[in-house]
């Protein structure tokens, strides 16, 4: 998961509830997102960068970019690992960012961090930076899949869901152009999880295991 950009309470610890996942996973998930970013106009930025899975591939494909995260941890591993990444709150960052300097951005589990009135200041002040025809890929919590509910409230840092067609619209409104809609189905363990799977996911009628959401918009003139 990554580090929402503000946490509504000072108490909580966002090192303590940082989570890793397993990073080979992660590694093969977002290896298909690097082709959207190269021969960017501009440096890439990870909102949510955690451990820089994502800018490790980035940096090997000779595409510019960093990152930002809250997690004071998150980014000393970015750091170890020679990647450029830093502290902090991403809507302070972006709103200290020129008109149209950004060749692309990416925002892995971010947008559910966020109360919905800043949920639309993150997407414009996403637009404003982004160069003509950068991207912007948003991944987030399916709200379509039936599991998800549950787990999304396991997380204290999780705001509320923001489904497919209320993301386009956000999107379109602020000034993107969608170019593509996908899932990114979590991996079965062994061929009897993968059936057992596919049967419940035919008894929900498609509703069960499908996966984050994956929003893939660019920006238009």
């Amino acid at each position: 998961m990554s580090v929402p950009l503000k946490c509504n309470s000072e108490n909580l610890d966002l090192d303590l509830l940082y989570t890793w996942g397993d990073e080979s996973h992660i590694r093969s998930v977002q290896k298909k997102y690097v082709k959207y970013f190269q021969n960017s106009s501009g440096p890439v930025l990870d909102v949510g960068c955690g451990r820089g899975i994502l800018l490790e591939l980035l940096k090997q494909a000779d595409v510019k970019a960093y990152g930002i995260d809250l997690s004071r941890e998150s980014i000393k591993i970015c750091r170890d690992r020679g990647l450029d990444a830093v502290q902090g709150d991403a809507l302070g960052h972006l709103s200290a960012l020129q008109d149209r300097s950004l060749g692309g951005m990416i925002c892995s589990h971010v947008i559910e961090h966020l109360e919905p009135t800043h949920a639309l200041d993150f997407i414009e002040q996403c637009r404003r930076v982004m160069k003509s025809g950068a991207k912007f890929i948003m991944v987030t919590p399916n709200a379509a899949d039936l599991r998800t509910m549950e787990r999304f409230w396991l997380d204290l840092t999780h705001i509320r869901p923001y489904p497919q067609k209320l993301l386009v619209v956000l999107l379109e409104r602020a000034g993107f152009r969608v170019i593509k809609i996908t899932e990114d189905p979590e991996p079965s363990r062994n061929m009897l999880v993968k059936i057992a799977k596919l049967f419940l996911k035919m008894w929900f009628m498609g509703f069960m295991f499908k996966g984050d959401l994956v929003v893939i918009a660019e920006r238009r003139e």
